[in-house]
């Protein structure tokens, strides 16, 4: 008992020491950063202070707030689009050779076009609506996601495959009890990637033919030169990135446990092996 809450003290103190540091570091960068602009006396439309920027984000925050929540409707939908696109994707190109060969190029080139340029198209397509923001958002967060699926769903070992159809394994058992797991942190890989392009893709997205969300509000404010206000919608956007890449880590932690040392998660249970298929060791006394 005594040695359990020593190990759950030490990994308390590594937690700690982990958040701590990146938050230290950045309460360093806002102190020198505010006493830059009050020491160098810099215009607000240029630089604003940090102190000003936290003031605007609790005086605009019905406008801000509001305009967020269309944001996250976007970074939402066309996560969760990428993600299931990429996903049937990924088990096509893994399973048939002659689709690998042909579609896989064609995504790897893809990625030669810049998506903002495919912005007004899709608004000429779909109208001025929440669609066209969606699949942009899903294109930018698209290609690390398949690749990263790929990667990993395709890193199996023949060997391991072997062994599963010798215990007479179906291809639904090998792919949901061996591939799945055996692809686990190259999928997580990809799924923390694409959180934080899915706010890019939204936030851009939103140049073009929206009407509301956190990046129309930036585009708006940039040219009246509300500095303060570009900030504050930044340091919001930015936040919920830095919130939506956590909760991806967590969802690591639980489908992951072993890698972080974590008791095995209930609902999973081992692979039996049918009695049959252990054949009995020849001694050769006959």
């Amino acid at each position: 008992m005594k040695g359990k809450r020593q190990g759950r003290r030490v990994r308390f103190n590594s937690h700690a020491k982990n958040v701590a540091a990146p938050i230290l570091l950045m309460l360093l960068i806002l102190a020198a950063w505010e006493a830059a602009v009050r020491v160098f006396e810099i215009d607000t439309y240029i630089l604003p202070p940090p102190s000003e920027i936290i003031v605007a984000i609790y005086r605009e925050r019905a406008l801000i707030f509001g305009h967020l929540q269309v944001t996250l409707f976007e970074i939402a939908a066309g996560y969760a689009l990428a993600c299931a696109v990429g996903f049937v994707l990924s088990v096509a190109i893994v399973y048939s050779k002659a689709f690998r060969r042909g579609v896989l190029p064609l995504i790897v080139a893809s990625q030669t076009i810049p998506v903002i340029a495919i912005a007004p198209i899709l608004v000429i397509w779909f109208g001025y609506n929440d669609l066209p923001r969606i699949i942009i958002t899903a294109l930018v967060a698209f290609f690390p996601l398949t690749v990263s699926f790929v990667t990993g769903l395709d890193s199996l070992e023949p060997e391991l495959i072997n062994f599963f159809r010798s215990l007479n394994a179906n291809g639904l058992q090998i792919f949901l009890k061996l591939r799945i797991p055996a692809a686990l942190p190259n999928i997580f890989a990809g799924l923390k990637v694409a959180t934080t392009l899915a706010v890019i893709g939204a936030t851009i997205s939103e140049w073009v033919g929206a009407n509301a969300g956190l990046g129309y509000l930036m585009a708006q404010d940039t040219q009246q030169i509300n500095t303060t206000r570009v900030f504050a919608a930044l340091v919001v956007l930015g936040t919920f990135g830095i919130v939506f890449f956590a909760f991806v880590s967590l969802l690591q932690r639980l489908f992951m446990p072993w890698v972080y040392g974590a008791p095995r998660v209930p609902w999973r249970r081992s692979v039996a092996v049918p009695a049959t298929a252990v054949k009995p060791l020849d001694t050769g006394t006959g």
